[in-house]
């Protein structure tokens, strides 16, 4: 199937020429309004009449489309002052009006949630039973938004359920391109993870008999050299033919009007083996995955792959330290103690209050000093050490829930510019929590500390391109560069991540089974170092602190087939849960019921349980008596409750079988931001990029937190959005010449920013394209055909694609 959008020669080329290739055409010229009448718009009937008469065989079909305008949706599913009942009498009316007609094509986009679906359905049906009353023969086509499951539209679209649909139509277009538009980030139109979620989800909700895959004939261009507010655009993409990109590619057109300065390029397109399109990269001079560095890459950065990209990340700060000169360096065995202590390998810690551990060491100079001890918190109820330098005692202790350095060993200062004298010196430790570690300590001339998320560094190699004239050139003027990078929204500060990755068992020095039975199932056949992990069984699972009060607490879990009841996070008797039975999302006190939400939740078979488990995450937030309940994958808030504030155990309750592949604790009040980083340039220009303007909140400058000042939602102490796709930062412009070698750092300040992609341009613009062409679409097509079974494609639209393909597509006569 194709559509007759465009208008243009091509189009009429195919119509004329290729028409033994083409099933079913939608004509591109009806438009419903919010009163249900329709008028004819965008091509015209007449000049597809000649087509009509030399193509018999085809199913010509006249599309009726709202041109995705919500309100005339809202219209027609509501039959607002009757538009439903007028837009049937429409559709009737233009079928007399073209009796050569095979039938109608409904594009109705914009629908809206899933709460839409019962009406929604009722429209199609009626739809359908009014075209076959007027004629059994007449075909009905509806195009569907592309859905991966039920609820799983990246645009909206949540009415629409493929399995209700199946019956009011004889054949159905699933619009599976657009996932990437003007307004995303540059990527393929229809990458392969979305579309082979639709092809799978559709082909077993629907007759795949009846199922045409709609695929791009189309591409987008993408400027990312300034922001779109100095572009004076709306969205950085361009939409763009085949032949358009082509154009570029050839060095046809450039950024400057397609006239000088910028000099006329031609550029290599690659082939994207992931998603199976072409993309090109115009007047880019280097280009680097975030793979690339030019330096070896150290912790805490991690090198990651996600649909094919190869980013890097941090997903945990550590310490850097600096001491400056050392005078005395020590571990943790005491020269002599007294008491209940333990005594290690490099450490020791006392066990009780009576117990001493005394550290003789020596000054060599008279002079003013550091001096800073290296410990360990094992637990939040193991936070305190008394350690006296000379005789003068000090309490270090630690109430931070969201302290990065739990369990885990770290510096601090004990004396800061302390005078010492030459010669022996005194250091005891005594007093405090019983439990906490001590490692050792220096004396030094400079002590500082900082939390980092690490640093890396990129190569920046700009050379000389050779023209369309066989001239080598170089920018007219100036490079700079952009940063391609994912950031995302603030999460509460961490107190405690459980993937269950790192046990074989439940770690009875972290956790306590208050009731019930829990185990831990591992994937033994992933290469993984961290293979992925399940917490299975019933009951109660909580960390062995009873100490929570203010908390952020979420938990990602599967219902067994065997399962049912409710499961969910829990502090003390407060419990936010999801009860599969009433199809709710609860909160309670005790046995007192204080919300609900509405939803809808599934059980996941044994065959899926472990590979493919239907996974809901649910999650509260108690800030002294109030509480807010979120539930879903974009972490919704649902209803706020109020409470008696408890103090107690934390962890996840099931009354049945359940499998949990997530608890997180997060601090009730702080957030870690996800948004911000530098970059150094080439010529030694410090930039710091995406940190967003916040009003009401507290910083916490030691671990570069935020804590908001009063009971809100954080997304209000800010007016910036932070996308959940890729974002494009842009450099200042450089004076760099082509032939040397330059390197740039990039230092991030917060945790979990994906850094992707770093693009060297022409000043004067460069841009990223992805586009479709004839291997694209043969490929996709065979995938529909003999992966999926599926009846064909539909291309969206004619005279938009490479028109290579007809050549390659099957007769239809």
């Amino acid at each position: 199937m194709a559509w007759t959008f465009m208008g243009n020669t091509r189009m009429h080329q195919v119509l004329r020429e290729k028409g033994n290739k083409l099933s079913h055409v939608g004509v591109f010229t009806f438009e419903v309004s919010a009163d249900g009448t329709i008028s004819e718009t965008g091509t015209a009937v007449s000049t597809i009449l000649p087509y009509v008469k030399k193509w018999p065989h085809i199913k010509w079909l006249l599309t009726i489309m709202n041109h995705g305008t919500a309100s005339i949706f809202t219209a027609l599913r509501e039959n607002t002052n009757g538009a439903q009942d007028t837009f049937l009498s429409e559709i009737v009316r233009i079928i007399d009006k073209y009796p050569w007609c095979s039938g109608i094509d409904i594009d109705l986009e914009r629908g809206g949630e899933l709460a839409n679906r019962t009406k929604a359905n009722a429209l199609f049906s009626r739809i359908y039973s009014t075209v076959k009353a007027k004629g059994a023969n007449l075909h009905v086509n509806i195009c569907l938004p592309g859905m991966t499951s039920v609820g799983g539209s990246v645009g909206g679209e949540n009415w629409c359920v493929y399995a209700d649909l199946d019956a009011y139509c004889d054949t159905a277009a699933i619009m599976s391109y657009g996932m990437s538009w003007a307004g995303s980030a540059p990527g393929p139109v229809s990458p392969r993870s979305w579309l082979e979620g639709i092809y799978s989800y559709a082909a077993n909700a629907m007759n795949p008999d009846k199922i045409m895959m709609g695929l791009p004939g189309y591409g987008w261009r993408w400027q990312i050299y300034d922001t779109t507010e100095n572009l004076g655009t709306t969205y950085r993409g361009t939409s763009l033919t085949y032949y358009a990109a082509k154009y570029w590619m050839e060095g046809l057109y450039n950024h400057t009007g397609d006239a000088p300065p910028q000099p006329f390029i031609p550029f290599f397109s690659y082939w994207d083996w992931t998603d199976m399109v072409p993309w090109g990269l115009l007047q880019v001079y280097d280009f680097m995955e975030g793979w690339d560095t030019s330096r070896e890459i150290a912790e805490p950065t991690k090198q990651e792959t996600y649909s094919g990209r190869k980013y890097l990340t941090t997903y945990l700060k550590q310490q850097e330290v600096s001491f400056g000169t050392i005078s005395v360096d020590r571990d943790g065995v005491p020269d002599s103690y007294s008491g209940n202590a333990v005594i290690g390998e490099g450490y020791a810690s006392v066990l009780d209050e009576e117990a001493v551990l005394k550290y003789t060491f020596e000054v060599p100079t008279a002079g003013t000093y550091d001096v800073a001890v290296e410990i360990v918190y094992p637990r939040w109820d193991k936070n305190s050490i008394g350690i006296s330098l000379d005789g003068d005692s000090q309490m270090l202790s630690e109430s931070r829930m969201y302290f990065l350095y739990w369990r885990k060993k770290f510096w601090r200062i004990l004396k800061s510019g302390v005078s010492l004298s030459a010669g022996k010196h005194t250091i005891t430790v005594s007093g405090g929590v019983p439990g906490v570690v001590f490692y050792g300590f220096r004396v030094c001339s400079d002590f500082s500390q900082k939390a980092t998320a690490g640093e890396v560094y990129y190569g920046l190699k700009p050379r000389k391109f050779m023209d369309v004239n066989g001239e080598m050139v170089q920018p007219d003027r100036a490079f700079k560069v952009t940063a391609e990078v994912l950031r995302r929204k603030p999460e509460s500060a961490l107190v405690w991540y459980e993937d269950f990755c790192d046990y074989s068992e439940i770690p009875t020095n972290y956790f306590t089974v208050l009731d019930g039975s829990w185990k831990i199932w591992k994937d033994e056949s992933s290469d993984r170092v961290r293979k992925y992990s399940q917490l299975e069984g019933s009951g109660k699972l909580a960390l062995d602190y009873t100490g929570f009060s203010e908390i952020h607490v979420r938990a990602r879990f599967a219902f067994k087939s065997s399962g049912g009841g409710k499961a969910g996070v829990f502090l003390g008797s407060i419990f936010c849960c999801i009860n599969y039975d009433t199809q709710c999302v609860e909160l309670y006190q005790g046995s007192k019921k204080l919300g609900s939400y509405a939803s809808s939740f599934s059980k996941t078979s044994n065959a899926d349980l472990r590979s493919n488990p239907s996974l809901y995450t649910v999650e509260m937030r108690i800030r002294g008596n109030k509480v807010r309940v979120y539930s879903g994958a974009a972490y919704t808030l649902r209803f706020t409750a109020t409470i008696t504030a408890e103090t107690g155990y934390v962890g996840f309750m099931a009354e049945k079988g359940v499998v949990c592949d997530l608890l997180r604790l997060g601090d009730a009040w702080y957030y870690e931001p996800y948004e911000c980083f530098d970059i150094t340039f080439p010529d030694g220009k410090q930039t710091t990029f995406g940190r967003c303007t916040r009003t009401g909140i507290s910083w916490d400058n030691e671990f570069e937190l935020f804590r908001v000042n009063s009971d809100v939602e954080e997304i209000s102490t800010r007016s910036q959005d932070i996308s959940m796709d890729y974002d494009f930062f842009h450099s200042h412009e450089m004076s760099l010449e082509c032939g040397n070698d330059y390197e740039m750092k990039v230092v991030p300040h917060d945790l979990n920013v994906w850094l992707s992609r770093m693009y060297l341009g022409d000043a004067d613009g460069f841009s990223i394209m992805y586009y479709s062409d004839v291997d694209s679409i043969v490929y996709w097509a065979n995938e529909a055909a003999y992966t999926y079974g599926v009846s064909g494609i539909a291309i969206w639209s004619l005279g938009q694609e490479d028109m290579r393909l007809w050549d390659s597509m099957p007769d239809q006569i």
